[in-house]
């Protein structure tokens, strides 16, 4: 059988992530068979390991988990926070493995976010080469300006010097002050900053897709949901240039 680091083990698991696991190792708190272990050491699933003398139950084979939640607004990205503020991990109910958000949404932003614990899923909709398309929609303090749609397809300079890479936008069919913006990169706090620089200001800020993945009306705020084989092939798809359009055909915010 397979021997595998035992810090990744009980990462998949779900007892803890491999940097925690990491820790436990070097504190002397994990043994396997009964023997105390350092970094680097291997076991396979069916060994036994505990952590402070409780068995750690290594599941047999890593079970890939992809998930999506309806972030609400209140909520940080996070997997734990200092600060005690409330975690989109305090959403999730009944699930079994560890996963991890794919990026992040601010905590003032609800809308789609993704959770895995698959790495190369991961990977594949965050790396920049990729410029997998995330559509947000947002109520503006002021009426939307047919000029902001030329400025941001040139590709914006924020204030700090930030270049942001050239991003869509429209209004929202007969709703008045409401936009959908589709970027191809994530920087901290982008659509805010962006449509500061064009002279506006974002009221509520929703990310309603990812590629050709749209949030389900269905899905509740503050639930989650596997996703389908279906729904994870509409994430790597080449993007539609009508998606972003349909979009705006869609008043519900």
């Amino acid at each position: 059988m397979e021997k595998i680091r035992i810090q990744k083990l009980l990462s998949d698991a779900g007892y803890c992530s491999r940097r925690k696991a990491e820790a436990l190792i070097a504190a002397g708190k994990v043994k396997l068979n009964g023997h105390p272990v350092k970094l680097g050491d291997q076991a396979t699933r069916a060994d036994l390991i505990t952590v402070n003398g409780e068995a750690v139950r290594i599941p047999r084979k890593k079970v890939k988990r992809y998930l999506m939640l309806y972030k609400p607004r209140g909520y940080v990205t996070t997997t734990s926070d200092e600060l005690d503020r409330r975690c989109v991990m305090d959403l999730l109910d009944g699930v079994e493995e560890r996963v991890y958000p794919v990026g992040r949404l601010d905590k003032d932003t609800s809308g789609m976010l993704l959770l895995t614990n698959d790495g190369a899923f991961s990977h594949a909709l965050l790396a920049p080469k990729r410029h997998v398309p995330k559509y947000y929609r947002m109520q503006l303090a002021r009426p939307y300006e047919e000029s902001y749609a030329q400025q941001l397809a040139e590709g914006l300079v924020l204030a700090d010097g930030t270049h942001c890479l050239p991003a869509e936008i429209l209004p929202v069919l007969n709703i008045d002050r409401m936009a959908v913006i589709c970027l191809h990169e994530g920087k901290y706090h982008q659509v805010r900053r962006m449509l500061a620089a064009v002279g506006n200001h974002v009221e509520q800020l929703q990310r309603v897709a990812i590629g050709n993945l749209f949030l389900p009306i269905s899905l509740q705020i503050g639930a989650c949901q596997k996703l389908t084989s279906t729904q994870i092939s509409l994430l790597s798809q080449q993007p539609d240039p009508k998606f972003l359009w349909e979009l705006t055909q869609n008043s519900n915010f």
